[in-house]
C-alpha cells in the first residue's frame, strides 16, 4: 500500500483487519488532506462505491427476517410504479436484483459534486422506455440499477428513508459511527481526492445510496463484515446470515467450465475457487467510484475480515487477498499457491465443430471478426471499429491446445460456450478471482440492414441535460460511428444494432451497462436519447469569440465552438459551470470552472460547455 502511495498513482489509503470479532490492526498511508497536513488512518472516511450494495442486501434481509417481504417476491409487488416497455419486467424478483440476474440494462446515474437530482425518479423514467437484456433470472451480469430498486423497496416497505433505516438497524447496533452518505454530504475526517496535477477536487457525491452512494472507514467496514461471521455481532437471524453467504446460481452458470462470479447475494463472489479447493469459503465485495476504490474480504469460518480503501484507483483486491493470505499463514492454515505460468504448447488443429463459431462478435464497447486457421490451430480476432475490412493484421491471435484457446504471452485462456440461443467466448480462470467471465458475444448479420434516419458515422454529439455538478466531463461529447465491415450496427455509448430509422437496440446483451438508442426531432434539430441522456448534433453548435451565453427556458446546456484561437476568461453565475474541451482526438479537457479560474488559451475549434439554471447568463471575455 505504501508503494501505491509513493508511486504517485494513489493519494492515500487505509487498511484494517478483524479477527474473532475484534479489530486487531488499523493503519493509514499517505496524506488524507495535504493542505491541512492530516494523515490517513483507520478512521478516515472514503466513498466506498459498490461496497454500498452489501448494505442494501443487509436492509432487504432484515425486512425478509421480519416477513415484511419475500426474496422471491416480484419487484412490482412493492414498487407498482416500476414499468418497462418489455413485459418480462413483471417476472423480476427481489432476489434477482442481488445476484445481478434481473436483465436490467445497466447504470442510470452519474457521479457528481451536489445532490441536485432525484435518482429514483430518473431511474423509473428511464426504465419506462427500456427493454431487458435477457430473461429475468437467466444469467448474472453486473447491474447497478437493481440495487437502486432495492433501496426504493426498503423505503417503501419500512416507511423510512434508506439511510435512516440503515442507521437504526445496522450502523448503530454495530457501532459504525463513521458510515453514511457520500463524503460530499457527510463531511468529517475524509480522504480528499487530488488529480494527477495535484489539484484538490470537490468532494464526490453519489446519489444512489444502495448502488454505490455510501461512505465509510476501514474500521467500520470490518465491524460490518463481522456480522457475517458465525458467533459475531449481527443484525440478521442465522437463517438470513446463511442466505447472504450462500451462492445464488443462475441457469447460465451451468454453461461455464469454471466458477461463475456475481451469482451471490450482493457479493462479487461467494466462493473463490483457490480457497474453495482448500475447504474455505471466501466472500468479497469491491467498490469503485471516479475517485475511490474499496474492497472487503471475509473468511467466515475463521472469523477473519480485511478492509482496504484507496483515494484513487488502487489494487484493492490484490491488497485484501495478500493480507488475508498472510493472516492465514500466521494461523498455520493452508494458503493457495501462487499460480504457475503455463509454458507455450504446440498448437493443435481446431476441432471441426468449433469452426461454426466464425463470425462477428461484440463486447461492451468493441466489435470484432473471428476467423479460424484450422490446421495451424489459431483463432484470429480482428477488431472492426475504425478499420475498413477484416483483412487487417489481427492484434490478438489465440492458439488452440487442450480444449482452450491460449494467449500464452499473457497467460490467459478462453473457450466457447452457448446458452439461451447465444454464443460466447469466455475468459477462463481470470487473475485474482479464478472465475470465468464473458469476453465476447456473437451477433447476427442482418440480411437487410436497417439504417437510422440520421447519419451517425463520424459525428460528434453534445450532451444537453447534464447537471452543472456533473463530476466527469468524459460523457459530455460522444463521437458516433458505423461499425466497419458490420452492416446494421453502430457505436454510440456501446455497440448497438439498428432496428429502424429511429431505434437501435442493445447488441452486447451479455455485458454490463448497455443501453438502447432512440432518435427524435426537437423542432428542426435531430436529437439522440440514450439512457437518461439527451444529445444534439454538431450542426446545432454556433461559433463564439466573445459575448454572452444565456441558458434557455428549459435549462438545457449550451454549447459553443471557438471561432479562432484566443485567450478567454469567463464570468459565470455562482452555481454555473464552464468547461472547455479540445476539438481534437478524444476531446481532452482544457478548462473546468470547478477547479480552474482566470484566463486560458482556447485553440480554434475547441468546444465550450455552459450549464446552469434557466435564465443564467455567462460572459465570455476575449483578450
Amino acid at each position: 500500500m505504501w508503494k501505491s502511495v509513493t508511486s504517485g498513482g494513489i493519494n492515500s489509503c487505509s487498511a484494517a483487519i478483524l479477527d474473532g470479532g475484534e479489530i486487531v490492526y488499523s493503519e493509514g498511508f499517505g496524506a488524507a488532506d495535504r493542505a491541512a497536513g492530516l494523515q490517513a488512518d483507520g478512521k478516515t472516511r472514503f466513498n466506498i462505491g459498490s461496497t454500498s450494495k452489501m448494505f442494501a442486501a443487509a436492509a432487504i434481509l432484515i425486512l425478509a427476517d421480519e416477513n415484511r417481504l419475500g426474496l422471491d417476491d416480484p419487484v412490482i409487488r412493492h414498487l407498482p410504479e416500476f414499468t418497462m416497455k418489455d413485459p418480462r419486467y413483471r417476472d423480476i424478483t427481489i432476489r434477482m436484483l442481488f445476484n445481478h440476474s434481473s436483465g436490467l440494462p445497466g447504470s442510470t446515474f452519474v457521479f457528481g459534486y451536489r445532490d441536485d437530482q432525484n435518482p429514483h425518479a430518473v431511474l423509473l423514467d428511464t426504465l419506462r422506455e427500456s427493454t431487458l437484456k435477457h430473461d429475468p433470472g437467466a444469467m448474472g451480469i453486473y447491474c447497478n440499477d437493481g440495487f437502486t430498486l432495492a433501496e426504493m423497496i426498503v423505503e417503501r416497505v419500512s416507511g423510512k428513508p434508506f439511510l435512516d433505516f440503515l442507521k437504526e438497524r445496522v450502523f448503530e447496533p454495530l457501532g459504525m459511527k463513521d458510515t453514511g452518505a457520500s463524503i460530499g454530504i457527510s463531511g468529517g475526517k475524509v480522504a480528499e481526492f487530488y488529480d494527477e496535477k495535484g489539484k484538490k477536487l470537490p468532494r464526490e457525491l453519489v446519489a444512489v445510496l444502495g448502488a454505490g452512494g455510501l461512505s465509510s472507514t476501514v474500521e467500520d467496514l470490518c465491524r460490518f463484515s463481522g456480522a457475517f461471521i458465525p458467533g459475531g455481532k449481527s443484525f440478521l437471524s442465522e437463517k438470513m446470515r446463511e442466505e447472504i453467504l450462500r451462492p445464488q446460481p443462475t441457469p447460465f452458470a451451468a454453461s461455464l467450465r469454471g466458477q461463475s462470479l456475481l451469482e451471490a447475494f450482493g457479493w462479487d463472489y461467494a466462493l473463490l475457487p483457490e480457497f474453495r479447493d482448500l475447504g474455505f469459503q471466501m466472500v468479497g465485495k469491491s467498490g469503485g467510484t471516479s475517485f475511490y476504490t474499496t474492497n472487503i474480504q471475509i473468511l467466515p469460518s475463521r472469523g477473519l475480515a480485511v478492509a482496504v480503501i484507496f483515494s484513487g484507483h488502487g489494487p484493492t483486491q490484490e491488497a485484501t487477498c495478500t493480507i488475508m493470505k498472510a493472516l492465514m499463514r500466521d494461523k498455520i492454515l493452508q494458503v493457495p499457491e501462487k499460480p504457475r505460468p503455463v509454458p507455450p504448447a504446440a498448437a493443435e488443429p481446431v476441432p471441426l465443430e468449433l469452426l461454426a463459431h466464425e463470425g462477428y462478435y461484440v463486447d461492451a464497447s468493441r466489435a470484432a471478426f473471428f476467423s479460424f486457421d484450422r490446421e495451424k490451430g489459431l483463432l484470429n480476432i480482428h477488431p472492426l471499429s475504425g478499420q475498413s475490412d477484416r483483412s487487417s493484421p489481427a492484434p490478438l491471435v489465440l492458439q488452440y491446445n487442450g480444449g482452450y484457446f491460449h494467449d500464452f504471452e499473457r497467460n490467459r485462456k478462453y473457450y466457447f460456450t452457448a446458452a439461451g440461443g447465444e454464443t460466447f467466448l469466455v475468459f477462463a480462470d481470470i487473475p485474482q478471482y479464478g472465475g470465468d467471465v464473458l469476453f465476447f458475444q456473437k451477433v447476427p448479420v442482418p440480411l437487410t440492414p436497417a439504417h437510422l434516419a440520421a447519419d451517425v458515422d463520424g459525428r460528434v454529439w453534445f450532451l444537453r441535460n447534464a447537471s452543472p455538478f456533473l463530476q466527469s466531463p468524459d460523457i459530455l461529447l460522444v463521437r458516433s460511428s458505423r461499425i466497419a465491415g458490420l452492416p446494421g450496427y453502430i457505436d454510440f455509448f456501446g455497440i448497438k444494432r439498428v432496428e429502424s430509422q429511429k431505434y437501435a437496440a442493445i447488441a452486447a446483451t451479455g455485458f454490463r451497462d448497455q443501453c438502447s438508442l432512440s432518435l427524435f426531432k426537437k423542432g428542426n434539430e435531430t436529437r439522440v436519447k440514450v439512457m437518461q441522456f439527451v444529445f444534439s448534433g454538431e450542426d446545432s453548435v454556433p461559433t463564439i469569440s466573445g459575448g454572452k451565453v444565456v441558458i434557455g427556458p428549459e435549462g438545457e446546456n449550451e454549447w459553443r465552438r471557438s471561432e479562432g484561437g484566443a485567450v478567454l476568461s469567463f464570468v459565470k453565475p455562482e452555481d454555473g459551470r464552464v468547461i472547455v474541451l479540445s476539438g481534437t482526438g478524444d476531446f481532452p479537457l482544457l478548462f473546468d470552472s470547478i477547479t480552474d479560474e482566470g484566463e486560458i488559451y482556447v485553440p480554434e475549434g475547441s468546444f465550450l460547455f455552459f450549464a446552469g439554471d434557466s435564465g443564467d447568463i455567462f460572459e465570455v471575455v476575449s483578450r
